[in-house]
């Protein structure tokens, strides 16, 4: 009896353990959610406190397809792995979904990461993946957009993302310390990723020998890295990497308006059979292994003559090398029809300078570039080329390009105010080096980042991001590597605002006009019969119109880009009979919150208040040389104000306004 219930003990001891086993969805053309798979699979995935949780890998069949459209935390178990070979949508609405490790203290407890296989039109939007083996893509085109890819290892694939016969769209990501590259493919497969407009922040934390974007041959299609930025930190990783070592094919690509900082190397090329575009490229300080004989290019190319590139209008400084050539690769950088462009200066190793080094036997035809100075002389001082070495090729560097700290461009962008419906072009004189800008009146110009245009390679301070205070003349210095300088002082005045007339008709009930009335308009109080305002601004304005024995009038009147004329009918008319009337008089009439009462006859009486409808709302015992009246705390509108002497009782219409 013991031993049977130990034996069913452990049996269900055992059972326990195992209860999650991986999970495969039907097949059967199911869109499925994280909510339903907590009801489909059995305990492979759960729900508790709002996050979900994979116990076993997760596989979406083909014809499946996994959506997730709300804001999600998704938490993997270690070395497990979600298998798309349908269909995946990661897009939510608001917020982002997270995919992450269970366990985030240690490499042991990442999960395995994502493999696609096949699985065309699947998509990653606003998603975070951390703490996983990796993203693998074979055969499948996926999106991703606006995504954080960080911290992740690699138990599944080489690089976070890894493809291989797959061209996926990467676009505004960032990358955050990988531990391999960012973005990979194998040597022997194909693809052609467009990579746009990302982020890389020191990957190949492992700190071997991968740059941070490390792709292989290209397929049919052209290959794009364009607009990215990419920062390293580990010694032996390099920026961009493409080579075509094995295939046959022929790999074309465009490297395009990266800024590549502070890695092993900038951009390397290496191996045959490749035609790149490689333009307006910032490639600086790309030193950090300090090694010339193992890196340090802003740009390198490795391979035999049909390792071909077209190098244009790149920034490349403060590397150990400027551009290496290798081999026998055979780049053009820029030709008496073409030139280059190029802005190459302050590459230095060993305490030699070295903007150019031709490590081959080929000529390479270099015209039109910048070289660190504007004399050709010094051109060759960095240059290594045949006449310092027999067996090299020559470079035909002349003409050379010059650069002067000249002002192309200078504007205010119409992002930067409400009021601005354009771009406000600055006017620049050389002559006397100053810029000019008017701006529409209220134009609030306190801190403003203006969009400037150097030549490439020239420097200006303040900085070209810095917003500064155009309420007063700013001057911008604009320098060259070699030295030279000009200031420029930007001038920004505020036009004059355009003024309208506005005119007020002032008519009875039956239209007769009224010569005499008072307007108050907008607060502002003027003389009666004062009907015509100039000088007056687009905006609403508030207008009261009161007359002696009429109801005041008032309104609202709004001014956009004509001349105004306003009609006022004062209607109905007040009869107060009072006596003596020439010996009391009130004002200021309107009040605001006082009136003065003056009497021919000083003698004690009583002051009573009352409004239209007779209803006392003030009295006041009234002594001789006593005139001043507090009427702050009475509403806006008319009353009767009634003065009861021993002798005679006066009344006079008072209007209060507020």
């Amino acid at each position: 009896m013991y031993r049977t219930f130990f034996t069913l003990f452990l049996t269900s001891i055992i059972l326990g353990h195992h209860a999650h086993s991986q999970y495969v969805t039907p097949g059967d053309n199911l869109v499925i959610s994280p909510e339903s798979l907590v009801d489909l699979s059995q305990g492979v995935v759960t729900h508790e406190d709002g996050v979900y949780y994979i116990h076993d890998d997760l596989t979406i069949s083909p014809t499946d397809t996994f959506r997730i459209g709300e804001a999600a935390v998704i938490r993997t178990a270690a070395d497990k792995r979600i298998n798309i070979m349908g269909a995946f949508f990661s897009a939510p609405d608001d917020g982002q979904v997270v995919f992450t490790a269970q366990d985030t203290t240690s490499a042991a407890g990442h999960f395995r990461g994502f493999r696609f296989e096949d699985a065309d039109s699947s998509e990653f939007r606003n998603t975070v993946v951390k703490y996983g083996g990796g993203i693998q893509l074979i055969g499948s085109e996926v999106l991703f957009d606006s995504c954080v890819i960080r911290n992740n290892g690699h138990a599944n694939v080489s690089g976070a993302i890894n493809y291989s016969n797959a061209s996926p769209i990467i676009r505004n990501c960032t990358f955050i310390e990988n531990s391999r590259a960012a973005i990979a493919s194998g040597a022997s497969v194909t693809g052609s990723p467009r990579i746009y407009n990302n982020t890389f922040i020191h990957n190949s934390t492992e700190n071997s020998n991968r740059p941070q974007i490390n792709l292989g041959p290209g397929a049919t299609d052209t290959l794009y890295i364009v607009g990215n930025y990419i920062e390293g930190m580990y010694e032996m990783a390099g920026g961009i990497a493409v080579s075509n070592l094995f295939s046959t094919g022929n790999t074309l690509a465009v490297i395009s308006d990266n800024v590549v900082v502070g890695n092993r190397y900038g951009y390397a090329q290496t191996g045959n059979n490749m035609s790149t575009v490689v333009t307006g490229n910032v490639l600086i300080d790309n030193n950090i292994q300090g090694e010339p004989m193992q890196g340090g290019s802003g740009l390198n190319f490795f391979g035999d003559t049909d390792n071909y590139a077209v190098v244009r209008d790149n920034l490349i400084s403060g590397n150990l090398w400027g551009i290496t050539i290798q081999s026998a690769a055979l780049p053009d950088l820029g030709t008496e029809e073409d030139p280059g462009g190029n802005v190459i200066f302050d590459n230095e190793n060993s305490g030699i300078e070295y903007a150019l080094y031709n490590n081959t036997p080929n000529d390479i035809y270099a015209m039109g570039n910048y070289w660190g100075d504007n004399d050709p002389a010094d051109a060759e001082n960095v240059i290594v080329h045949a006449p310092d070495d027999p067996s090299l090729g020559l470079v035909t560097y002349e003409p050379v390009m010059e650069l002067h700290p000249v002002l192309l461009s200078f504007v205010f962008p119409a992002d930067q105010s409400p009021l601005w419906e354009e771009n406000i072009q600055g006017i620049i004189d050389e002559d006397s080096f100053t810029v000019e800008l008017e701006v529409p009146y209220g134009s609030d110009v306190s801190s403003l980042v203006p969009g400037i245009v150097v030549p490439l390679g020239v420097s200006t301070e303040p900085a070209l991001d810095e917003p500064m205070d155009f309420t007063q003349e700013v001057v911008y210095t604009l320098s060259t590597p070699h030295g030279d300088q000009q200031e420029y002082t930007v001038d920004v005045d505020i036009a004059e605002p355009e003024t309208y007339t506005l005119s007020f008709v002032i008519v009875d009930e039956q239209e007769n006009p009224v010569e005499d009335a008072l307007i108050t308009l907008d607060g502002v109080e003027h003389e009666p019969g004062h009907y015509v305002f100039e000088d007056m601004l687009s905006g609403v304005y508030d207008y009261w119109v009161s007359r002696e024995n009429f109801p005041q009038a008032s309104g609202q009147v709004e001014i956009t880009d004509e001349d105004l004329e306003v009609e006022v009918m004062l209607e109905g008319s007040l009869n107060v009979e009072q006596e003596a009337s020439d010996e009391l008089r009130l004002y200021p009439n309107p009040a605001v919150s006082y009136f003065i009462m003056e009497i021919t006859r000083q003698e004690p009486g009583v002051m009573i208040v009352t409004d239209l409808t007779g209803k006392e709302v003030m009295r006041q015992k009234v002594h001789p040389g006593q005139n001043r009246w507090d009427v702050a705390h009475l509403p806006q509108g008319l009353y009767l104000v009634i003065l009861e002497t021993s002798h005679d009782t006066y009344m006079r219409k008072l209007n209060i306004l507020r």
